[in-house]
């Protein structure tokens, strides 16, 4: 005699996001999935309760034993600008940002690859102990520059007009410069008016 053919028992069921059964849907104690949202309600008396509920973002990771890669390159993002991470303890050495690396030689020291980073006008290297010189800027030729505020007798004197990258070249003299004080200086008084 043949062995019984298994039988398949089927829950109350839906593929439908967010879908929820109601009281209408289900008797007293039965049991109903929502195979998309992965959660499974049951009706206790006049209410629908939620008894299993897949969370995929508050997946335990505490322990984790192997590599933590997305199913999908460049589609996930690790936190958000509103559910920011705290902080990052790497025993690594670099970060790749798109090619783009930050690497440490463990003493504290950072450098970045490439064309380097973008820092605000007038930042600071530090030289020693608590001592900064401001960064200089290099010229379309590559030489340095420093960016000095401009004023001009228009604008009394007060407010900055714009800024201009001067040179650290002894051969570029200006002539009939006027200081904030109101001192004119002209090209025959040797004055040097920039030095860095």
């Amino acid at each position: 005699m043949a062995p019984a053919p298994s039988t398949v028992i089927k829950l109350k069921r839906t593929t439908t996001a967010a879908a929820v059964p109601t009281t209408n849907d289900l008797e007293d104690g039965e049991i109903a999935v929502n195979i998309t949202d992965k959660k499974v309600f049951v009706r206790n008396g006049g209410s629908i309760i939620t008894v299993a509920n897949f969370n995929e973002s508050a997946v335990d990771l505490t322990s984790i034993g192997s590599n933590l890669l997305p199913t999908t390159t460049t589609t996930f993002d690790l936190g958000s600008s509103s559910k920011r991470w705290r902080d990052l303890y790497l025993s690594g050495n670099t970060i790749d940002l798109a090619g783009a690396t930050i690497s440490s030689d463990g003493t504290g020291t950072i450098s970045i690859s490439a064309s380097g980073a973008t820092l605000p006008l007038n930042s600071n290297v530090l030289i020693s102990g608590a001592v900064t010189k401001t960064i200089a800027l290099a010229g379309a030729d590559g030489s340095p520059v420093q960016a000095v505020p401009f004023f001009t007798a228009a604008g009394g004197i007060v407010n900055e007009n714009t800024k201009l990258d001067f040179k650290a070249d002894p051969d570029k003299i200006v002539a009939n410069f006027t200081l904030s004080t109101g001192t004119t200086l002209g090209s025959e008084q040797g004055s040097t008016l920039f030095f860095f």
